[in-house]
């Protein structure tokens, strides 16, 4: 792989299931270069905020439920199946969010799935994650805020002071690069989606600035660049409404490159690849075999993660 990928690993009987994978992603190296490392779990991946019955939810990491605020007592998040190709290439986990038994109707499990594919390539400078959402709620949901953030370091954390991020209005992308090996010799990484989920908002800002649920703040705010210094970057989508049974995807493509020029050539590949790879995802969703529910991943708590010490 062009792209070299390390997870944060859950591990339940590694040999007996297979399980040596986890969704988390903690490190991304290209061409033997770092460009994350070890980053805040807030900082790195998905977060989703929305309103239910009023009340609101916030899941500040969406692989890490002891970063969930949840406006509702007793709500679970749990990841409850996973599967991963043979190559690791393709990589596919299942995660739910139930609500306590208070507000079940007629013992039917009030919940929303989550599903999360991740597709790697040999020789390719970009992956992709397709966040998918159902509400098997009996509710409609409002305000359903979907998030993506990467704290990149380009060359690693001693170089990460150097870091310049900017968001391209025209691409659609927001990305960052080492300003002092500079635009035509940098390596570049970026995050952004397909052109029909352009996102409604995005932010470039430093780490500890950029997390945007402080004072109650859930917009990003549409800063353009920052740096040269420590920076981080996200998008922001808002669905108003998301009503029962319906199923919302978020094709998130991550990109790299050397140099501007080939890193925006990179984006156009990626975005082509991207609308493919969409398809699969609507099928793979839609399996019998996706819906069923590992006991052992359903009773481990996301909060008490075992680490795989292999």
């Amino acid at each position: 792989m062009d792209i070299f990928i390390d997870y944060e690993t859950i591990c339940i009987n590694c040999q007996e299931r297979g399980y040596s994978f986890g969704y988390g992603i903690k490190t991304i190296e290209y061409k033997g270069f770092k460009i994350l490392d070890l980053p805040q779990p807030y900082l790195n991946g998905a977060s989703i905020y929305f309103e239910y019955e009023n009340k609101p939810v916030l899941l500040k990491s969406t692989e890490n439920s002891y970063h969930s605020e949840s406006g509702i007592k007793d709500s679970k998040f749990a990841m409850i199946n996973a599967r991963s190709s043979m190559n690791s290439s393709v990589s596919r986990f299942t995660y739910s969010f139930s609500f306590p038994e208070s507000i079940q109707k007629e013992k039917e499990i009030q919940r929303i799935i989550e599903y999360v594919d991740v597709y790697r390539f040999k020789y390719k400078p970009y992956f992709f994650i397709f966040y998918t959402f159902r509400n098997l709620t009996d509710k409609t949901i409002k305000n359903f805020n979907f998030y993506q953030f990467y704290d990149f370091d380009i060359y690693g954390p001693e170089s990460y002071l150097n870091d310049i991020a900017k968001y391209n209005s025209k691409a659609n992308i927001i990305y960052q690069y080492d300003n002092e090996k500079g635009l035509e010799k940098s390596i570049f990484a970026g995050i952004g989606s397909s052109y029909d989920k352009k996102p409604d908002n995005f932010e470039c800002n430093s780490p500890q600035d950029i997390f945007i649920f402080k004072n109650n703040q859930l917009s990003l705010r549409n800063y353009t660049e920052k740096g040269p210094s420590d920076c981080a970057v996200a998008l922001q989508w808002i669905i108003p409404i998301f009503k029962h049974s319906e199923l919302i995807i978020f094709p998130i493509m991550i990109i790299v490159g050397v140099g501007k020029d080939n890193f925006f050539e990179n984006v156009k590949d990626a975005r082509k690849d991207l609308e493919m790879h969409r398809k699969s995802v609507h099928r793979s969703v839609d399996e019998v075999s996706r819906q069923k529910i590992d006991p052992k991943l359903q009773t481990l708590s996301m909060s008490k993660k075992k680490w795989c010490s292999k």
